[in-house]
């Protein structure tokens, strides 16, 4: 009936109403059917925005390809469980080369007691997140990530680990709201793409007028917190306990109202990983409440000096663009031998931790651990000396890398940082193996299975020069890796010249 009048045109009724004693008839029609278009309007205006809504958030989710199918048996099989993750105080950084982080140290529990190591690889962007654990560039999200229901949509979430509200946050100059309707008329400016966007467009949803400035999340901006705190923005959200932390870093800033109920903090994994998703269940509820959970949770949520004395050192590598005292050192060495300084600092991180006159137990000395035989080899006079330390273990770094002239790229390099650790005598006994059993003597992935191997008798008994630590060798060609990535993520002034040769590694997707 009412379908039927709406397509009644107006001036239809007009004419019935010049009929005698149909004016009050035709006035009546005109008012209710006036009022059924402005209706019906509006719940177009209504679909149309809500649609708008689904758009922005589900755009990545409409652009995910299908995807690709690991669970946990082939992810234990290669022996390393791939950690999607951002740079963040909280979840995952750098301190003094070390690997630390709330999720990060709380994951890598999880790979150690299922015998794996943890490659931590971060994508540029937010956004990039779940599009890169369906292409299989990871195998779980562990980035502090609120688990809504539209990411829910794409990504499974494991059992949530931590409860966080969304806070306003601000400072004198531009205080933050005290109640949700004071976001009417303010800007708030977060990340694309984040949990906290989400919550603004469901505000606007609900009425409240606040206006969006979505920034672009990369490796190069700051935290809009920091940026907060700066006076650069007016206003942000984040969750509560991010907010407490950058409180004592930045004591101007103002936490105001709490924008959503309590959520939850998960893991994610892929829809078709649910044996991995079962297992990541299974050491979560095993870990609640367990002393290493209560300490990692103390350590990072509420150990103020520790935060500030790290979230300083992770600003200080940003903004000065320097990861040692010896950095200068690294980019000479670099520079005369044709090598990344960042890579150079990366390996040198492992050898000693940046102390420079460490000596290990089997002699080798100083920031690269050079062997005294080594080092006079090498032309140095003082193996003590910082810069010739340096100097003496880049000129035999890129022997090495000549050395290993058949193979390409990342895997020449790793031939040759494998050569710095266990010698090249044990590395030659890996790559026969490799070669005998149709392996791909240029390739690390195939040697590197023969070098763990040259810890059974079975092998090493009959290799020219016996045993040797295959895993630990391993492990130090793919930390240096893995820390290389990260020293050039957080020094975004580096640049990239030398990636771009066939000779150098390339990261990061």
């Amino acid at each position: 009936m009412v379908i039927s009048l709406l397509i009644i045109p107006l001036s239809k009724l007009k004419s019935l109403a010049s009929e005698p004693g149909k004016t009050l008839v035709y006035t009546m029609f005109k008012g209710y059917i006036l009022s059924i278009y402005i209706r019906l309007l509006l719940v177009i205006a209504t679909i149309a925005l809500f649609l708008i809504f689904m758009g922005c958030m589900a755009g990545d989710s409409q652009k995910l390809r299908r995807p690709v199918k690991v669970d946990f048996e082939q992810i234990k099989q290669r022996d390393t469980l791939r950690v999607l993750t951002r740079n963040h105080p909280l979840s995952y950084y750098l301190y003094r080369g070390t690997r630390r982080g709330f999720d990060f140290e709380l994951i890598q529990k999880f790979a150690e007691d299922n015998d794996m190591v943890i490659e931590v690889v971060i994508p540029p962007n937010w956004n990039d997140l779940i599009p890169w654990l369906y292409a299989g560039k990871g195998d779980v999200i562990a980035a502090l990530m609120t688990a809504t229901p539209e990411r829910a949509k794409v990504v499974n979430f494991t059992q949530s680990y931590l409860e966080v509200r969304q806070v306003a946050v601000g400072t004198n100059e531009n205080p933050p709201p005290q109640v949700i309707e004071e976001f009417s008329g303010r800007t708030v400016h977060v990340r694309k793409g984040t949990s906290y966007e989400e919550r603004l467009r469901q505000m606007r949803m609900e009425g409240i007028d606040v206006n969006i400035n979505p920034l672009e999340d990369d490796l190069d901006t700051d935290d809009p917190v920091e940026r907060v705190a700066k006076g650069e923005l007016p206003l942000t959200i984040v969750d509560n306990t991010i907010a407490t932390l950058e409180q004592h870093f930045f004591p101007g800033l103002i936490v105001g109202a709490a924008v959503t109920e309590p959520q939850q903090i998960a893991w994610a994994v892929r829809p078709n990983s649910p044996e991995l998703k079962s297992k990541l269940n299974e050491f979560l509820v095993k870990e609640d409440r367990s002393e290493f959970f209560n300490v990692l949770k103390q350590r990072y949520f509420e150990n103020r000096d520790r935060f500030l004395r790290h979230r300083s050192i992770q600003l200080a590598l940003r903004n000065t663009g320097e990861i040692s005292n010896y950095d200068k050192y690294f980019k000479q060495a670099g520079e005369k031998y044709d090598i990344d300084w960042v890579l150079l600092a990366a390996q040198s991180y492992h050898e000693s931790r940046f102390i420079s006159d460490k000596v290990s137990w089997a002699g080798a000395v100083g920031l690269m651990q050079l062997m005294p035989r080594t080092a006079h080899a090498m032309g140095v006079k003082d193996i003590k000396n910082p810069e010739q330390n340096i100097m003496g273990g880049t000129k035999y770094m890129r022997r090495l890398f000549n050395l290993y002239s058949e193979a390409e790229g990342e895997d020449r390099w790793a031939l040759a940082f494998a050569a710095y650790n266990t010698g090249i005598g044990h590395l030659a006994d890996a790559r026969k193996l490799t070669r005998n059993n149709e392996g791909d003597p240029n390739k690390w992935d195939d040697v590197r299975e023969w070098l763990i191997k040259l810890e059974d008798p079975k092998y090493y008994r009959n290799a020219q020069y016996g045993f040797t630590r295959g895993n630990q060798v391993v492990r130090y060609v793919e930390d240096i890796f893995y820390r290389y990535q990260i020293f050039k993520s957080l020094l975004p002034d580096v640049p990239p010249d030398l990636m771009d040769t066939e000779d150098v590694l390339a990261f990061g997707g």
